[in-house]
């Protein structure tokens, strides 16, 4: 697969990530998710790598645990990497297909709404599994629900969303096994489910729109607080899925079935 097959989101739509990604209610979210199981899993030092790493807010955040490198098939996305300060010897513009790294090379790999945008994703995850050392971890988030199908799919440059299901059984079949795998975004589900619904047929941006400012303070706190019930325990419903899993012990060993 070259790089020209993975779908990239429209182009005003990384200056529209660069803008709003380090105070926006949503990547706040993520990033107290990262915090949380980074703060438990990660070794210190931990060998990190962010695949699909976009305009590099959570760069800075991986970098409190170790040595962090930054993967991306958009070079508009690595210039803003290295406009926000990110140093060029830790980006490389790179396929999730194709990672130029040896096997067992990681101890982290974070995926953050990547995987989504790949054809073959399986590929994508059996790359991933492979730079991880035996014993690594996996943070995957992907889009959840099929049927929440909109424009901000087609900005963003999705070529899927996904059930719990079929997340569990692709990392599964990388060789990885999961450890935790749920939704998230529950508290506006409901009126993410009904804006894009109702939005269909319309003009092609995402959603990621400036807000008032007590606005987005306030969905900042309580999608912070939903983040501390799903690294505990998960919700059963929400725009989203994410995923700890880590990698088998024997996934590179021949004939091993503890993948299976």
């Amino acid at each position: 697969m070259t790089k020209r097959e993975e779908m990239l989101m429209y182009p005003n739509e990384y200056r529209v990530m660069f803008e709003l990604e380090d105070e926006y209610w949503w990547y706040r979210g993520v990033r107290a998710l990262l915090t949380s199981w980074l703060a438990r899993y990660a070794p210190r030092p931990a060998r990190i790598l962010d695949g699909g790493c976009g305009t590099g807010a959570n760069l800075r955040l991986l970098e409190r645990y170790g040595t962090v490198l930054g993967v991306d098939i958009a070079e508009t996305a690595l210039e803003f990497c290295r406009a926000r300060g990110i140093a060029p010897e830790r980006l490389m513009l790179a396929s999730l297909t194709e990672l130029p790294f040896p096997d067992n090379f990681f101890d982290i790999v974070v995926s953050l709404e990547v995987i989504c945008n790949i054809p073959d994703d399986q590929r994508a995850l059996d790359e991933i599994a492979r730079v991880l050392r035996p014993g690594g971890r996996a943070i995957v988030h992907v889009p959840a629900y099929q049927w929440l199908w909109s424009e901000h799919d087609v900005a963003v440059g999705h070529q899927r969303r996904y059930s719990a299901r079929d997340l569990h059984t692709k990392l599964a079949r990388a060789g990885m096994s999961v450890e935790h795998l749920t939704h998230t975004n529950a508290l506006m589900f409901p009126v993410i489910a009904a804006k894009r619904l109702l939005r269909r047929n319309h003009h092609i941006q995402s959603d990621l729109t400036p807000l008032p400012y007590a606005l987005n303070a306030l969905l900042s706190l309580l999608y912070i607080a939903e983040i501390q019930l799903v690294v505990r325990t998960g919700v059963p419903w929400g725009v989203s899925l994410v995923a700890l899993a880590r990698k088998n012990e024997c996934a590179n060993v021949p004939m091993c079935q503890c993948a299976k």
